[in-house]
């Protein structure tokens, strides 16, 4: 009689307080607290990974521009200080004539190719 009441009295042990070692403790106390990713859990955390990782790069990217976009100003406008200095009045103009005749033969050629495909798709 005094054996069984002994045993009463000890402590139950809990299914997860086996002999095992700490790392299936571990492991046990995991998988019956902790809810398990799904495949639409996996998505969602894939596309905030690429939306934080597209907004970082952004940001670090405008970071280096607007750092850099001063000194091209800067060097920019001596370059053009240059050249105007370097060419006499009537040469620019003629340059700025010589870069109008160029765009508007491109423009003309452009023009003419798409018309000879509309031509080519109504005949």
């Amino acid at each position: 009689m005094e054996q069984e009441s002994c045993s009463n009295m000890r402590p139950k042990r809990s299914p997860w307080q086996d002999d095992g070692s700490s790392v299936t403790v571990f492991y046990e106390f995991v998988s019956k607290n902790v809810s398990m990713p799904t495949d639409l859990g996996e998505l969602i955390a894939y596309v905030l990974l690429l939306v934080i990782t597209w907004y970082t790069l952004l940001f670090a990217f405008r970071f280096l521009i607007s750092l850099v976009k001063p000194v091209l100003v800067v060097l920019v406008a001596l370059f053009v200080f240059r050249f105007l200095r370097s060419f006499e009045f009537e040469d620019i103009i003629d340059l700025g004539f010589t870069i109008l005749g160029v765009v508007a033969n491109l423009v003309i050629s452009v023009v003419t190719k798409f018309l000879e495909f509309i031509l080519r798709f109504f005949s």
